[in-house]
Order: C-alpha cells, then structure tokens, then sequence
C-alpha cells in the first residue's frame, strides 16, 4: 500500500518568530526524547523556549502541525530563519520510532520540498539547501550531536525521500504556510 500524508492535527505553538522575509531552503530531521502526546505538549509550553514546524507521531498515522511554515520555529538555533523543523515522536536509539514513520517522513520530507522549492540533497552541516538531520548541524545548529537516525538509517530515509519524490500525486495542499 503506498504510504500517504497523515492527518494534520492544528496546534499552535507560542514559541515562534518572523523570519523577517528569509527564504526558507532547509528541512530539518529531529528526534523527541518522549512520546508524540508528550512533546507536543512540551513545544507549545512558553517555558520550552523550543518549538518545531511538525511533529510526527510514532506510527506516522498522524501529525500535529505547531508553527506556520512562513513563520520561524525555534529548533536549530542559527538555522531557524532559513528551516523547517519536522520532529519524529521517537524513544528509541535509532532515531525514529518505526519504519512505518520513516516511509511517511519520506512523503512528508518530500511535499516539503516541492511546496517549499528546497532540493532533496544531503545538506550536510547545513551548506547550501537541502535537508539534514539536526545532528549535522553541529554547535550553530543548538549542538544536538546525537538527533536523528545513523548514517545508515539516513541513507536508507534519502532514498526512500527520492523514491516518494518519484511517485509524485502529491496533494496540492496539507500544511499551512500563513
């Protein structure tokens, strides 16, 4: 069965900003250290300080959607003007929650950069556009060294990211820009 965009639940988050006309050119893989339900909650609480465009739950049966994506979310420190942060619900040591996540991320990874006009290439430590894990963005990126699948897991998702791209029938609307 080919793997669709989940259901977009709408939940505002306080902790966002202007990106004061910034282009955005770079999607951003996070992992939360808790449950879907948890984090959502956590990234809408103004002490976090933290928030995330998207956030993916477990089984990628649905996702929550915190932050327009004309706005800036506040998840990769210096890279938050010119990013989209997509956090997977994950507690385990692999970087997401199951392979049924992976897939849709690659679909969701995918209508981002066509909505987006950002090419699906390796951005590694966040040169040039692309997308990347937030562990590739070193210290200016927040310093989260250990978010996001291995380079193996990674691979495996930029393939799956390029395979979705491939398919096409994206839907011509899912998450809000304004």
């Amino acid at each position: 069965m080919a793997v669709v965009l989940p259901p977009l639940v709408q939940r505002r988050s306080p902790n966002q900003s202007s990106r004061h006309g910034t282009h955005v050119d770079l999607l951003v893989w996070h992992e939360t250290a808790g449950a879907y339900a948890g984090a959502v909650s956590w990234l809408c609480n103004p002490a976090a300080q933290a928030s995330a465009h998207l956030v993916v739950r477990e089984d990628g049966l649905e996702a929550t959607q915190l932050v327009p994506l004309g706005q800036k979310a506040w998840h990769a420190a210096a890279y938050n003007p010119r990013s989209v942060g997509v956090e997977h619900a994950n507690t385990t040591a692999k970087g997401y929650a199951s392979l049924h996540q992976l897939e849709v991320s690659a679909r969701i990874f995918g209508w981002l950069c066509l909505h987006l006009q950002v090419p699906p290439r390796w951005a590694r430590g966040g040169v040039g556009p692309g997308v990347c894990r937030h562990s590739d963005l070193g210290a200016a990126g927040g310093g989260h060294l250990q978010c996001g699948p291995d380079l193996s897991g990674w691979l495996h998702f930029l393939e799956l990211l390029h395979a979705e791209l491939a398919r096409g029938g994206f839907r011509p609307d899912w998450a809000h820009y304004a």
